[in-house]
């Protein structure tokens, strides 16, 4: 079956697990936002406690993707603070890695994360294949400006992207995308609209409307399944998006109807079964 359809669920409402599904770090926590059962590649909320540390070589037998969502975690003596973002192919060599005050990691894995350790000096081959064409190391997106000239045109003004990666090969796309406030269609209407491959969002700051679906809040998640048709959307708050393409390069198809929008549509998500009972929405929170 692969990974189901997820529209949308707020990670909030995910309990905490011990462990990661692969046999790779059993001391940390984990909230698992969405899992494929063909490859068991998996969407992760990872909670590494303060103190936490590697002193030996270790290496992963897939390829894993994160963006720190809260704290900071030192690898290979980088400092990986706060929204920053890294790619790491399968096969990269943690020499030594360390938690000084606690971290929290969207982390991406792209099959099993099975840790292939290696007490093993430097010219010794790579247990798991390595590709370096794949790795993006270390990007900072806070000192990256927003560009609005990457956006589809047939969205609406004034959303801009900061790139994070490109596949080099399948045209897989990672980058933060994010909306002012009040950004609603003319006449409150809009298309809804769909993509040839999938769409992964997670949201770092704000509201996303859905709809036909209800508030997405920060913390919310998607698995946005190919040819499926979702919105009208838009934000009354601005937001700021994690977003991944899988299968493919990010492609939009527009419904030719507009239908009507709301800032109050019901809380309505497509979930699986094994997500059903997270579905709850977040109470909303003043701003005073």
């Amino acid at each position: 079956m692969a990974r189901p359809h997820i529209m949308f669920v707020q990670a909030q409402m995910i309990p905490w697990s011990r462990g990661l599904h692969g046999d790779a770090r059993p001391d940390v926590e984990c909230k698992t936002l969405s899992r494929d059962d063909t490859d068991d590649s998996a969407s992760c909320i990872v909670r590494y406690p303060a103190g936490w540390q590697r002193s030996t070589v270790e290496q992963l037998a897939c390829h894993e993707e994160f963006l720190v969502l809260d704290g900071a975690i030192e690898i290979n003596g980088r400092l990986y603070e706060k929204h920053t973002y890294a790619f790491l192919p399968a096969g990269y060599r943690r020499e030594r890695a360390r938690v000084r005050h606690g971290c929290v990691l969207l982390d991406l894995f792209y099959a099993t994360p099975s840790l292939r350790t290696a007490g093993m000096s430097q010219h010794t081959p790579n247990p798991a294949e390595f590709d370096e064409r794949l790795l993006v190391e270390y990007v900072n997106p806070l000192l990256m400006d927003w560009d609005p000239g990457l956006v589809d045109p047939q969205l609406s003004k004034g959303v801009a992207i900061k790139p994070l990666r490109t596949d080099p090969y399948t045209g897989e796309t990672s980058f933060l995308y994010c909306s002012p406030p009040h950004r609603v269609p003319p006449g409150m209407a809009k298309p809804q609209w769909t993509h040839p491959m999938v769409e992964e969002l997670y949201t770092l700051e704000g509201d996303y409307v859905w709809g036909d679906l209800g508030r997405m809040q920060r913390g919310g998640y998607c698995w946005w399944r190919e040819n499926v048709y979702h919105g009208p959307a838009g934000t009354d708050t601005g937001y700021n998006l994690f977003v991944r393409t899988v299968n493919g390069p990010l492609i939009n198809t527009f419904d030719t109807v507009k239908k009507p929008f709301s800032w109050d549509p019901p809380h309505r998500p497509m979930l699986p079964p094994e997500l059903a009972p997270y579905g709850q929405p977040l109470p909303p929170q003043p701003n005073y």
